[in-house]
């Protein structure tokens, strides 16, 4: 079967990302304790449901987060803090796709809510380059991975069928997620054996 798209996942394939800096930033920039944030955001249902689209914009997730913490982070705080204080790049990896692309449709799908897409052409140039509008934030699809409904509903946008498609995570559930969805999935570990895993299945 001909591949027709490949999509991949954005933390933990195109890059690096510490939670442990994100909360560390957060601690010092609101002197709240580093557990009250996790709880108030990442521990319950808030972050999964600005995944999933609960809030649709940049503004409307920031003001749901400093509600939430009594806080009053800024957006500029909030992308130093969420991202590029816990962002590496990995420049082998963007550079690897950008290969791919005279030969096969490239897409990127991340769970990541409204801010966070909204800022992405600032905190990831180099793969914004490479992807460009292919690049979409589960909030954007109203559903999250692993949710078969995510995949799906990406694949319509672009007009490929589950079997025309190959998806690329670093999490199994996820990589499980796609192939309920109908999709080839590579469970990423390393550049070589997702190049092994990936050149037999291109055009």
């Amino acid at each position: 079967m001909a591949t027709r798209l490949v999509i991949t996942d954005l933390d933990g394939v195109l890059i690096d990302f510490h939670p442990a800096r994100r909360l560390a930033y957060l601690e010092a920039l609101t002197g709240l304790s580093g557990s009250t944030i996790h709880s108030s955001i990442w521990a319950g249902p808030f972050e999964a449901e600005a995944e999933a689209g609960a809030w649709p914009t940049g503004d409307a997730y920031l003001a749901e987060f400093n509600r939430r913490l009594g806080t009053a982070v800024t957006r500029a705080d909030w992308v130093e803090a969420a991202r590029r204080r816990a962002t590496v790049p990995r420049p082998e990896m963007v550079a690897y796709f950008a290969s791919l692309a005279p030969r096969v449709r490239l897409a990127v799908l991340t769970n990541n809510g409204s801010l966070l897409r909204e800022s992405l052409g600032e905190l990831c140039p180099d793969v914004c380059a490479v992807f460009g509008d292919g690049i979409v934030a589960s909030c954007e699809l109203g559903a999250r991975k692993p949710d078969p409904l995510v995949y799906q509903r990406l694949l319509a946008r672009h007009g490929v069928e589950p079997a025309d498609a190959v998806f690329i995570d670093d999490s199994a559930a996820n990589v499980a997620g796609a192939r309920a969805a109908g999709l080839r999935a590579i469970h990423f570990r390393s550049l070589d054996q997702l190049r092994q895993a990936l050149t037999p299945l291109l055009p």
